[in-house]
């Protein structure tokens, strides 16, 4: 404000500066000063760009790093589940099979376990077949409540939602796994601070700023040792 007033004052004080007998030289050296200040505000105005830019750039690297994080979280656990030698085919030797086209429902065949419907799950997942990777997970939230995967069922059905860009979707998933880890209904909350790391970037894309900022706060605070808090800090400069 104050240069502003001082470049509106400049030429007005050169002409009574002109009428009081101020030399030519005089005015010829304000004249100067005000290119000079002028040159000045635009320097200005290319750093304020440049930061900005460097904030936008900052924030796609963060993007990038998360999608990265979930998933190699998806690669871990079909790993797990490999390990764990459970079969999915009748013979038996811990062979992965691959999914079939199934009918749309969430009811469970009798020789399908919660292990069987996961891990047919993430393959649907990986090969963003998100609409039938969202029926099987159904199939898990409705029909294993009490599965080890449930929590995780919740969290990537909320991510099918968040690939597909269709962010208050997602959310209402994330919030179900808060919610359900915070009351304890969730038998395990393995996936709680990359769900909250996720409601975050939903409310970003949908606007939400200071919401946004108020759940990358809360996942600094409370989970330190997780994979999602690098990503909270960094996302919480570029929005600053």
């Amino acid at each position: 404000m104050r240069l502003k007033k001082a470049l509106l004052t400049l030429p007005v004080g050169a002409i009574i500066f002109s009428s009081c007998g101020v030399s030519q030289q005089d005015i010829v050296s304000l004249q100067r000063e005000i290119i000079k200040v002028k040159k000045e505000v635009v320097k200005l105005k290319k750093e304020q760009k440049s930061v900005k830019k460097g904030l936008e750039s900052l924030s796609n690297r963060v993007d990038n790093v998360s999608q990265m994080a979930s998933e190699n979280s998806l690669e871990i656990e079909k790993l797990k589940m490999r390990k764990s030698n459970v079969s999915t085919t009748t013979g038996g030797g811990g062979y992965i099979s691959t999914p079939s086209a199934q009918t749309q429902t969430t009811e469970v065949p009798p020789n399908k376990s919660d292990v069987d419907v996961y891990r047919e799950a993430l393959e649907y997942y990986q090969r963003q077949d998100f609409a039938n990777a969202r029926r099987l997970l159904d199939q898990i939230i409705e029909n294993f409540p009490y599965s080890k995967y449930y929590d995780n069922a919740l969290f990537w059905k909320g991510q099918t939602y968040y690939r597909e860009g269709k962010y208050e979707e997602a959310i209402q998933y994330f919030d179900k796994l808060i919610k359900e880890c915070e009351t304890g209904k969730a038998p395990d909350c393995n996936k709680l601070p990359l769900a909250m790391l996720k409601k975050a970037y939903s409310l970003i894309n949908l606007g939400d700023i200071e919401s946004a900022k108020r759940v990358l706060q809360t996942i600094i605070k409370e989970f330190p040792e997780s994979e999602a808090y690098e990503l909270a800090v960094k996302k919480l400069q570029s929005l600053e």
